[in-house]
């Protein structure tokens, strides 16, 4: 298109979720070419005056990236001088804007933001029950994501990770998928190797702390092998083996390839989208103008990351005599522990007390509180059984969902022993 005199065209394609990407110098002759494969519309050109000369033709051609360019899907807003301009929605709706007032989208470290399996995804989000959820995921990952953030920083990971969680779990330590998968990193029993540990009394991967260095650990490997960020997400979610096969077989394909032919599991083929969905929601949230999003994803002080003491203890204690013995409320102790599967630490074997940064003093030490919780004795809110005419370790723990180990741990005897009658035997559950 041409344009004579004094005429400049200020370009703006009516598509959802295209931002362009901001010209490196103010040159009057500005070339970008079209892709092939994308559909020019017919768009509305706003004109004002220039300072070219009187006979000078200024040729301007539409520049629309490809979805292989990175970076130029989603980006700063276009430069600005004096003239009043339009921006669009992500809905593709017209917003009106002074010069220099359009608002600026961050870019993903992933891309795929703008891609319309993405797009699907953050229209669910920004309204409804669904927008509610992802609220009450950010609030509930201020404990949580400034650990992660950190961890994805030590690494070199893209930092959009951190809300991988939320797509998982909602961010919910103690969410058990119907297949088993559990905590906010929803890792199967199968899959924890050997950065997670798991008895029956008590579960890392309900651990967020643990559960985060082990994912970071494992996103870290799956990018190493496969080389592509959204198949090493997408691998998270259905396994590396499945994913490696459908590599192999469709070499120097992308992920979005995999998906729009359905080569991988449906669960992993929104797997994807729906984060980038939710990380571009999140972080351009002022953009889309979801400012309670924006305040709750501010709820989480990234420049802090919570320190902790640690009571290492050998027995038995009840969460409730750890609060008595440290002065801690007993919601703290339990939140700050969440792998404990049975409100109590485990018998005969080392375990990590969390605590509160400052519980342990020169007066206050983890020699003084395991004294004192030994004083206590059987847990208050323990159950204790009187052993009846008949009943053998066997058939106790069939009843209780336990080990024959479990009891004899708790109680101090062999797995051989014989049971009297009236004998009391403490049995590891808590209210």
């Amino acid at each position: 298109m041409k344009f004579s005199k004094r005429q400049a065209v200020l370009a703006c394609v009516l598509l959802p979720s295209l931002v362009f990407a901001k010209p490196k110098t103010k040159n009057k002759r500005s070339i970008f070419s079209i892709p092939s494969n994308v559909p020019v519309q017919e768009t509305e050109l706003a004109v004002e005056e220039t300072a070219a000369e009187p006979e000078e033709i200024i040729e301007i051609a539409i520049h629309l990236p490809s979805a292989d360019e990175d970076g130029l899907l989603a980006g700063e807003a276009p430069l600005l001088e004096e003239s009043p301009a339009i921006d669009l929605d992500w809905k593709g709706e017209v917003i009106e804007y002074s010069a220099g007032e359009l608002p600026e989208r961050k870019i993903l470290d992933i891309w795929g933001a703008d891609h319309p399996s993405a797009v699907k995804y953050r229209d669910r989000y920004v309204n409804g029950q669904n927008k509610k959820w992802l609220i009450e995921s950010l609030e509930r990952s201020v404990p949580y994501r400034p650990y992660i953030v950190q961890k994805l920083k030590e690494a070199g990971l893209p930092l959009l990770l951190q809300y991988l969680p939320i797509v998982e779990s909602y961010y919910n330590p103690y969410a058990v998928s119907y297949a088993g998968a559990t905590g906010i990193w929803q890792f199967m029993t199968n899959s924890m190797g050997s950065r997670l540990s798991k008895n029956t009394w008590y579960d890392d991967r309900r651990d967020p702390w643990k559960s985060t260095d082990a994912a970071v650990a494992k996103l870290a490997e799956n990018y190493n092998y496969f080389g592509d960020w959204a198949i090493a997400i997408a691998a998270y979610n259905c396994g590396v083996g499945a994913m490696n096969k459908v590599v192999k077989k469709n070499k120097d394909k992308d992920f979005w390839y995999l998906a729009e032919q359905k080569l991988i599991p449906a669960q992993s083929v929104e797997y994807v989208p729906k984060l980038l969905a939710i990380a571009d929601l999140i972080e351009n949230a002022d953009y889309y103008g979801v400012t309670d999003i924006a305040e709750a994803a501010a709820m989480a002080d990234m420049d802090r990351v919570a320190e902790f003491d640690y009571l290492h203890t050998k027995k038995m204690y009840s969460l409730e005599q750890i609060a008595s013995v440290t002065g801690l409320e007993h919601s703290v102790v339990r939140s700050l522990n969440p792998s404990l599967l049975r409100s109590c630490t485990p018998a005969r074997e080392e375990f990590s007390v969390r605590l509160p940064a400052g519980t342990l003093t020169e007066e206050v030490t983890e020699e003084s509180l395991n004294t004192a919780l030994a004083a206590l004795g059987t847990p208050a809110d323990a159950i204790v059984y009187t052993v009846k005419e008949g009943d053998t370790l066997w058939g106790i723990s069939r009843r209780y969902s336990l080990s024959v180990k479990d009891i004899c741990d708790a109680n101090d005897i062999r797995e051989k022993s014989v049971l009297s009658i009236k004998q009391k035997l403490i049995i590891p559950i808590f209210d």
